[in-house]
């Protein structure tokens, strides 16, 4: 099982819109576990939900660069029938992600030489509950609620991230996939109609068809207990905002750090005044308040830092360039204050 010792990593989004200096930020301050950037300044089409759209059927376009599915256009059925060939056949190319739709990606992929000397690489897709919820059918009701459209969401997800895990797997041995769930803390309230049977079952069907090291992201608050329960690896979130929350559900968390389950501390705020209000030294006493209530649980400090990744809270698409360096900056920081306080390679 791979041991992250504390090494550090990111989420997803950058706000640069030039690829190139996305990934070399990237590699200058993530050289262990260097991650591809999505750039959603760059275009919309690198939007985190438009981005995983391609082979879709019946996507219609938006005014403000979004989309929705018509599933009730006339060529639907055909467009149906088309995806489930491509998905039926593994034809993983047609589920290809253009480069258009994730320029940071391919450019990431240029840097193979720096990839191979990495401890693990880190890439991501949107996870199927944000998708479902967020992207809509034509009467404007979340795709997660058709039945139809839900089982698309699932097997379009699944292609991509083996699509994508395929390059990976040709630089690197060890491989990281996260599925992207900001919308999972709506899961439980009043907002959403969807039972814990059907949001593992669709996390298992992606989970369980992806051959490597795979993690939930949810920079939000929700029902941790149902995150523990599914076949991840690594569990991220938001540890600035939502450390306490995650300690509601000790047993489910103990069972999962027992099996030698890793944890990705989003401890580095991802808004710009907290950025540069805190700084490491702000930041290190609430990392290591929650590592003693895990020592209270039975875990030495040594098997915690070995099965932790530091990362910012979330995404960082939203900020200025300069924020988005300066939290990298502070996550880097961190990792190397843990790795050399209990004397980590």
């Amino acid at each position: 099982m791979f041991k992250p010792n504390a090494m550090a990593t990111g989420i997803g989004s950058l706000p640069h819109k030039d690829p190139d200096e996305a990934c070399r930020l990237i590699l200058d301050f993530f050289s262990d576990i260097p991650f591809w950037p999505q750039l959603p300044k760059r275009s919309p089409f690198e939007n985190m939900y438009r981005q995983y759209s391609e082979a879709m059927p019946a996507i219609a376009a938006k005014e403000d660069g979004g989309f929705y599915i018509q599933e009730d256009a006339a060529g639907f059925c055909d467009d149906l029938e088309r995806f489930y060939n491509a998905y039926l056949s593994e034809d993983l190319d047609a589920f290809r992600i253009s480069e258009g739709y994730a320029a940071g990606l391919y450019k990431w992929l240029e840097a193979a030489g720096h990839l191979r000397s990495a401890k693990a690489i880190k890439g991501q897709i949107t996870g199927p509950v944000s998708f479902g919820l967020q992207v809509t059918q034509s009467d404007k009701r979340s795709i997660l609620y058709n039945d139809t459209l839900r089982d698309v969401i699932v097997k379009q997800l699944l292609r991509k991230a083996q699509w994508q895990l395929g390059l990976m797997k040709k630089i690197h041995p060890v491989p990281i996939i996260f599925l992207d769930e900001p919308y999972l803390s709506a899961f439980g309230s009043a907002f959403t109609n969807i039972d814990r049977t059907t949001v593992l079952s669709v996390f298992d069907e992606i989970l369980s068809g992806i051959d490597c090291l795979k993690g939930i992201h949810c920079c939000g608050n929700t029902d941790w207990s149902l995150v523990l329960d599914t076949g991840i690896d690594i569990l991220s979130f938001d540890a600035y905002s939502y450390m306490d929350s995650l300690f509601i559900y000790e047993e489910g968390l103990k069972r999962f750090i027992d099996r030698g389950g890793i944890i990705a501390w989003g401890i580095v705020p991802t808004n710009e005044s907290d950025i540069f209000g805190k700084g490491m030294e702000g930041l290190m006493p609430r990392l290591e308040t929650a590592w003693d209530r895990l020592a209270g649980l039975g875990f030495d400090q040594n098997t915690i830092s070995a099965q932790s990744i530091v990362t910012p809270a979330c995404g960082l698409g939203t900020l200025s360039v300069d924020a988005a360096k300066e939290a990298f900056r502070i996550t880097s920081r961190i990792s190397e204050h843990i790795r050399d306080s209990f004397h980590l390679k």
